[in-house]
């Protein structure tokens, strides 16, 4: 039987369009994942099904009780992660027969990550999941409502299936536009090919005698015209043949240590028999570890296992750290997007904190799902995630050479979430950060640190791999090299060699 039935919706805002969907259906037993960006309208695609938004047209039809779990409410002295595992478990207790949960996994500790998709997957009704947690969605969906460009489709598959299908379109639509590109260049160079040869024609050859010249004038130009007209014949087919639109693609930003302040020294956080404590309660005893530049060392523990009371506590210096001097500290935790300007643009919020040129800037932004039309947008027409985003790339475009990441992809979406992987992997500088995504944790992490009973283990003492700076820099200077004017072809054929040797140790 069906529980949800959205036909022909459409929301609209003042300013324009939220979002539109021709059919949306979900039954008993169904697990929905909605999904799109931040600020794409999947908060309110859940209220209008809890009945709790009736501005919107089309037809909406929900065949039983819905309980909607928001992503954020009043924590009344508890954590992030305690306020949601609580109003979860309320609405489980209810046994309703619609459940939506609202990011329901952020702030969440692997232990209870892993609780939440047990019951998930036992749960009986229908439930709608707005996530962004990849582990999650793969983990519990049989369907998933996407939001791309203001439409919401449906896609009866789990995740998994979903992003197989959305790779083989994607890679399908390049290829596609990458042969209509080819076609069109040929058609082009046929063209000007012909505009040439009608040009020779009507000059004539050089062994023609003034009479011949004056004789064959009219044929000449009879001939030429006959070249001019095949020469718009294949003009008017290459502006006709792109019909595959060019897709998205954000360009890859890379990094130098130049970009960032020098580090002087080899350490820089030092921590030597720190112990912690939140009122008489202890946190950690006796930690030890110290971080090398070009590490990216993630944090991980569960909830309230001091992760973010040991960042406070080498931020703030406590007896038993210390920050080299040279250390540039870029902080990001969650508290920060409330002191953001909200009468400001985003493009005066960052453009006042970045040390990179206007183009570059841009660049980060478009890779974070902030283009053009966020520019003049004012923080106070932000959503949360959108809010986060800003604030984020504030501290990731500022003159920093040590970053320190509490949780930074709590309400990202995940584009953004992957254009974060991607910028910290390429990073030169030093990065020590928490976060309970797994996946995000196995991409970017060099080293971890285990925060468990009180202790601190350190699995490997000094990072795994390459580090960060040397195949970045190798293969900016390859790109370097080749738009110089004249190639040096022993200096690039060093490089591949480089650049080879260390994707081999990857």
């Amino acid at each position: 039987m069906t529980q949800v039935k959205l036909t022909n919706l459409i929301k609209d805002l003042a300013d324009g369009r939220l979002f539109s969907a021709d059919r949306l259906t979900a039954q008993t037993g169904d697990c929905v994942g909605i999904i799109g960006a931040n600020g794409g309208g999947k908060t309110t695609l859940a209220r209008i099904i809890a009945g709790q938004d009736d501005e919107f047209s089309g037809q909406r039809h929900v065949t039983a009780d819905v309980v909607l779990v928001p992503q954020l409410a009043p924590m009344d002295g508890q954590s992030g992660g305690q306020s949601m595992l609580a109003r979860v478990r309320r609405a489980l207790a209810q046994r309703p027969a619609i459940l939506i949960l609202d990011e329901p996994s952020a702030n969440l500790d692997d232990n209870h990550q892993q609780w939440l998709i047990e019951q998930l997957r036992h749960y009986s009704g229908l439930f709608l999941l707005i996530s962004h947690d990849r582990e999650l969605l793969t983990a519990v969906t049989t369907a998933i409502w996407s939001l791309d460009d203001h439409v919401y489709t449906q896609f009866n598959g789990n995740f998994a299936a979903f992003n197989t299908v959305r790779e083989q379109q994607r890679q399908t639509a390049q290829s596609a536009y990458r042969q209509e590109q080819v076609e069109r260049r040929k058609l082009r160079q046929a063209a000007q090919a012909r505009h040439e040869k009608a040009a020779q024609i009507r000059r004539g050859s050089n062994r023609m005698s003034a009479g011949e010249r004056a004789d064959s004038k009219s044929v000449r130009e009879q001939n030429a015209a006959k070249m001019e007209r095949g020469a718009r014949v294949f003009q008017d087919r290459a502006d006709r043949q792109t019909m595959t639109v060019k897709p998205h693609e954000a360009a890859a930003m890379k990094l130098l240590a130049s970009d960032l302040p020098p580090v002087v020294g080899k350490q820089l956080i030092t921590v030597r028999n720190l112990h912690l404590k939140r009122g008489k309660h202890e946190l950690l005893s006796d930690v030890n570890f110290r971080v090398t530049p070009g590490e990216r060392i993630a944090l991980a523990g569960p909830n309230g296992s001091g992760k973010s009371t040991l960042i406070t506590a080498i931020l703030t210096g406590q007896v038993g750290t210390r920050l080299a001097p040279s250390a540039r500290v870029g902080y990001f935790q969650q508290d920060m997007v409330a002191a953001l300007p909200l009468t400001q643009t985003v493009w005066q919020v960052i453009s006042a904190a970045t040390v990179f040129d206007s183009n570059r800037t841009r660049q980060v932004m478009g890779a974070f799902g902030l283009n053009a039309r966020f520019y003049n947008r004012p923080i106070a027409e932000l959503s949360g995630g959108e809010r986060v985003k800003v604030q984020l790339l504030t501290i990731l475009v500022s003159a920093s050479n040590l970053l320190i990441l509490d949780e930074p992809t709590n309400y990202l979406d995940l584009p953004a979430v992957q254009a974060l992987e991607d910028y910290l992997v390429g990073y030169p500088g030093t990065v020590l950060f928490v976060a309970h995504d797994q996946v995000f944790r196995d991409h970017v992490a060099t080293r971890t640190l285990v925060l468990t009973n009180r202790q601190l283990r350190d699995p490997a003492r000094t990072a795994q791999g390459v580090p960060a700076s040397d195949l970045p820099r190798l293969q900016f200077e390859y790109d370097q090299a080749m738009l110089a004017p004249e190639l040096d072809t022993q200096r690039l054929q060093e490089l591949r060699q480089k650049i080879a040797a260390l994707k081999a140790t990857l």
